[in-house]
């Protein structure tokens, strides 16, 4: 947990040595990353092998840290039922020793001392930007920091998601009413309710592409506020959006800038409403939040110093 380097390098190294091989994704539900999307990602990562076929598995069996001879008469019992036909097994680990001599086959050993690949699943989920050069791409979306511009109208919003994005270099999920509401003033709540899965679409796209940080300028919160101010209605929200629109950080810009009109907003006059309104949503949510005002350059300042010092754990 999760795929990475060593763990494809390792399926590669058996591919090279045998004519079929399986790789199973073993899983327990009280574990950190769930075993599902743990299938997913060997899938996705060996989808063009068709000698490799990756098996799953829920059955509750026991494992240590350490290779246990008790433990691998356990795993070799479950093997010779599940995979009959089985003749070789291929491991980093001193188990494989003895899953092999249980099983009656050979063990093809893969770089025990790990220097071809120095990465663990558990040095990944602490450190994951540190791990970044060894996670397969179908893996690395999921320890993606996800940061939200949020605040009313002509704060900048979408000109820090951009700076920041250049600063990180990283890539950054642009306004979706830029491209589907031509005038706040002047919209339905049919448009408006159909921002929230498109802005979602949206950042789910950019995922792939991001390196570590991924900057979005707006969220489903912004879309309800204007659902509500304007039409007083609630807007409902699927769990597929509500996942895309799942924040680490919010960075919320104050209204101390002047107001700037560019055709398509609301007013000045609606600037201080919207405030509270947004305020109040990420406040119920419980979302971490940075209140971010002063200058331009003082934001971008302060968007860094709140960014790197979420991130610092993860480095």
């Amino acid at each position: 947990m999760p795929l990475h380097a060593g763990h494809i390098a390792l399926a590669r190294h058996a591919l090279a040595h045998c004519r079929r091989v399986t790789l199973l994704v073993c899983a327990q539900d009280w574990e950190p990353i769930p075993g599902a999307l743990r299938l997913r990602w060997a899938q996705e990562a060996f989808h063009e092998e068709p000698r490799l076929t990756v098996a799953y598995t829920e059955v509750p069996l026991p494992y240590t840290a350490h290779s246990s001879r008790e433990i691998s008469r356990i795993w070799a019992d479950y093997f010779r039922t599940q995979f009959p036909g089985l003749d070789a097994v291929c491991t980093s680990e001193l188990y494989g020793e003895y899953l092999a001599e249980y099983l009656g086959v050979v063990h093809i050993p893969f770089d025990p001392p790990r220097s071809l690949h120095p990465v663990s699943g558990e040095a990944v989920r602490a450190h994951p930007f540190r791990c970044w050069g060894f996670l397969p791409a179908a893996v690395r979306p999921y320890f993606v920091r996800k940061i939200c511009l949020y605040g009313p109208e002509s704060v900048g919003k979408t000109r820090l998601a951009e700076r920041l994005a250049r600063h990180y270099g990283t890539v950054w999920v642009p306004e979706a009413a830029r491209t589907m509401i031509a005038d706040s003033r002047s919209c339905t709540l049919a448009e408006v309710a159909a921002l929230i899965p498109a802005q979602a679409a949206l950042v789910e796209a950019a995922l792939p592409q991001a390196e570590r940080m991924l900057f979005c300028d707006t969220d489903h919160f912004t879309t309800q506020v204007y659902a509500e101010y304007l039409f007083g209605a609630e807007l409902p929200l699927e769990p597929g959006w509500l996942a895309a629109h799942r924040y680490d950080r919010y960075l919320f810009l104050d209204t101390d800038v002047p107001y700037t009109q560019d055709g398509t907003r609301l007013g000045a006059h609606a600037r201080a409403e919207l405030r509270r309104r947004m305020l109040e949503r990420l406040d119920a949510a419980g979302a971490a939040c940075t209140v971010i005002g002063g200058g331009w350059e003082a934001r971008f300042e302060a968007a860094c110093e709140a960014v790197d010092a979420d991130a610092a754990p993860f480095w």
